[in-house]
């Protein structure tokens, strides 16, 4: 049994010691925000070296995003139960040997299960970062650790599509793709050393068990909804098995449901505080990030291939083209939570669905007559007006999701917000794939064409799935609650 407690035991945790705390814990939460951007900028390189097919290029991503999500809550009670400290160590250290496989990976089957295992290991460092947040400050004083933590995702964002295509452009030692995950190596040993040095040892009060029964019904779920999505994405013609597998999955997802109301009847811990789904403003807004998130990250998955497969861009230049998104996201963002938000409620959410499908209307007529010689000026009034869409809705949505969460459950709320995100993620891009595959190849074998004809049929599958987004968008409060 674990000696660490629900306090700091190490001395030095004021000062200059809890900066390069934060600092270490924060650059283990970045590397897991850039290993989702920056391997977006390399698919067409893993394609072309590995000989991958759109199903492994899309299990390569779906694999670490989905573990990931299955495993957020699970890696929070596993700080809860043998120490914050220890579980993030051994989190950080599973990610780097993960990486250096990613980095050696021969083939493409070796690069998904490498990519999965990833996934399993991030998930037990990044819940340990908002743990370690609480318990090195005071109430009082998170603010600016917190404003730190949530500002990565866009830093990554940012970062990302350049950093990929800066290593991919340098090839370092003949290395090409690979260098994005060595990458993780050096950088991740040295924030490892650091933070056996410097962090605090501690664990939650309360030690909750673990779901195991409910994380094998969830996985096994979703599984069987993403596999034939996955597996079906080369086919123009899906086979019958395909649709018995979404149809169980569905089945199997429900009794997962009904499995956690059992538990939480009972006085247990159940996986998801499935309570949560009867307040309003929860159960809607999770429903509108999962149909929000569901076509921005199949978006982003297809505008790589479609500029660097379709229109022959370098990955500098693709990086280049996609680099305003995330720039307008975190200006928009601020600009909706603190301006509009207080001023417009929920309008702000639907705004920024309404000015996010125009964007990516914008973007697939760009596409629709593109050639070889398109540069990234073309495609920059729908890629700024896209993301400008996106940060006016993911800020409030947040805001306006946990709105009426009980005290006592905002973490279980918060966790399961990620969750959504994260399996979101996975699904987008197994449903947006699977539209934008089996369509590649143009009518007269023209690449450029059909590549440009199959992300015109992705935005229109996007734009129905927003307009929906917009319709659920009525269950979120008017407004925020005052102050």
């Amino acid at each position: 049994m674990s000696t660490e407690t629900s306090r700091p035991t190490v001395p030095a945790t004021g000062g200059r010691t809890r900066v390069v705390a934060l600092a270490v814990i924060l650059l283990a939460s970045f590397m897991d925000l850039l290993d989702v951007t920056i391997v977006n900028v390399t698919v067409p390189s893993i394609r072309a070296e590995l000989g991958a097919s759109p199903a492994q290029l899309q299990w390569m991503l779906v694999g670490y995003t989905l573990i990931f999500a299955l495993g957020i809550i699970t890696g929070a009670r596993l700080g809860d139960l043998y120490g914050y400290r220890r579980v993030f160590l051994i989190g950080i250290a599973g990610f780097i040997v993960a990486s250096a496989l990613c980095g050696a990976a021969p083939t493409a089957e070796t690069l998904v299960a490498a990519r999965v295992v990833q996934g399993v290991f991030a998930a037990a460092m990044v819940p340990q970062v908002l743990s370690q947040i609480q318990l090195m400050y005071a109430p009082h004083e998170r603010g600016g650790a917190m404003a730190a933590f949530s500002s990565l995702s866009g830093l990554a964002a940012a970062v990302g599509p350049i950093l990929g295509a800066a290593l991919l452009e340098a090839d370092l030692h003949g290395l090409g793709w690979r260098g994005v995950f060595w990458l993780n190596v050096p950088v991740g040993i040295l924030a490892l050393i650091v933070a056996a040095r410097v962090l605090p040892r501690g664990r939650g009060s309360v030690h909750p068990r673990l779901d195991l029964a409910g994380v094998v019904i969830c996985a096994a779920g979703l599984l069987l909804i993403l596999y034939p999505l996955i597996a079906g994405s080369a086919e123009r013609a899906w086979p019958a098995w395909t649709y018995l597998c979404l149809a169980a999955g569905a089945l199997v997802l429900a009794g997962f449901h009904r499995h956690q109301v059992r538990l939480a009847r009972r006085g247990r811990d159940p996986l998801v505080e499935v309570s949560l789904f009867r307040v309003r403003s929860v159960g809607g807004g999770l429903l509108v990030q999962f149909l929000f998130f569901v076509p921005v990250m199949g978006f982003f998955f297809t505008f790589m291939q479609l500029l660097q497969s379709g229109l022959g861009m370098t990955p500098l230049e693709s990086g280049v083209t996609i680099l305003p998104w995330p720039i307008a996201t975190t200006i928009a963002a601020g600009l909706g939570a603190a301006v509009l938000l207080p001023r417009l409620g929920r309008l702000t959410v639907q705004l920024g669905l309404v000015v996010l499908a125009a964007g990516l209307a914008l973007l697939a007529v760009t596409a629709a007559g593109a050639t070889s010689g398109t540069g990234w000026l073309a495609f920059l009034p729908g890629v700024v007006i896209g993301g400008a869409g996106m940060g006016l809705t993911v800020a409030p949505l947040a805001q306006l999701t946990l709105e009426n969460v009980p005290a006592h459950q905002a973490g279980s709320g918060s966790g399961l917000f990620n969750t959504v995100a994260q399996v979101a993620a996975s699904v987008g891009v197994a449903v947006i794939g699977a539209v934008f595959f089996p369509l590649i190849a143009g009518p007269e074998g023209d690449a450029t064409r059909g590549y440009g004809a199959a992300f015109g049929a992705t935005i229109w599958v996007s734009l129905a799935l927003l307009a929906l987004t917009v319709a659920v968008s009525f269950l979120l409060p008017r407004r925020p609650a005052a102050g």
